[in-house]
């Protein structure tokens, strides 16, 4: 069972690190067995692993529920952008998608795909579809500089950048891509924009 936090607008989410610590600390105590000679050192190494182990489990379960939170409040952003108005929920993951930090890594992964689309390099494993996605790099770049810059955006918009830029079915990927990348990527911006 998943450990509990209230956040700053008063949701309970699962927070592995939480989760994990009384097994942290009862390894940290199992190893103090060590210290006593009477018992073999194996008592202490057991016990401390066990606890270890159960400390992992456990911080890995409240991750991946944290996950499936995050993925089914991610679907309800796409699918209803007005949401956000009466949603605790959605108003706390929008907070982590248009965080600073968050737009950045994604400003990154843009310029990624930019350089993938330098005639100098050599193409790698990507399935990018190069010649589709050059012709439209004022419209990439556009997207690297909004998702960097300070003005604010809506999560709706990060979501649907991250969808481009990961997602195998993209027009950035597939094969019906010189139709559709632009349209795309002006969806993107015009979903951006608060």
């Amino acid at each position: 069972m998943a450990t509990y936090a209230r956040t700053s607008i008063g949701l309970d989410l699962p927070r592995p690190g939480r989760a994990a610590l009384p097994f942290v600390l009862l390894c940290v105590a199992a190893l103090g067995f060590e210290a006593d000679r009477r018992l073999p050192w194996i008592v202490g190494a057991l016990a401390a692993g066990f606890f270890g182990g159960a400390a992992a489990l456990r911080a890995y379960r409240a991750r991946r529920e944290l996950e499936a939170v995050r993925r089914t409040v991610d679907r309800l952003i796409v699918l209803e952008p007005k949401s956000s108005e009466t949603s605790a929920l959605v108003r706390w993951r929008s907070l982590e998608l248009t965080a600073p930090a968050y737009r950045k890594r994604l400003a990154r992964e843009t310029e990624r795909v930019l350089s993938m689309l330098d005639p100098g390099s050599l193409p790698g494993a990507s399935p990018l579809r190069r010649p589709a996605a050059r012709r439209c790099e004022d419209l990439l770049r556009l997207l690297s500089a909004r998702l960097a810059g300070d003005r604010p955006v809506t999560a709706r918009g990060v979501l649907l950048a991250r969808q481009l830029l990961r997602d195998p079915g993209s027009p950035l990927f597939s094969d019906e891509s010189e139709h559709l990348l632009p349209r795309a990527l002006r969806r993107v911006l015009g979903a951006l924009e608060t």
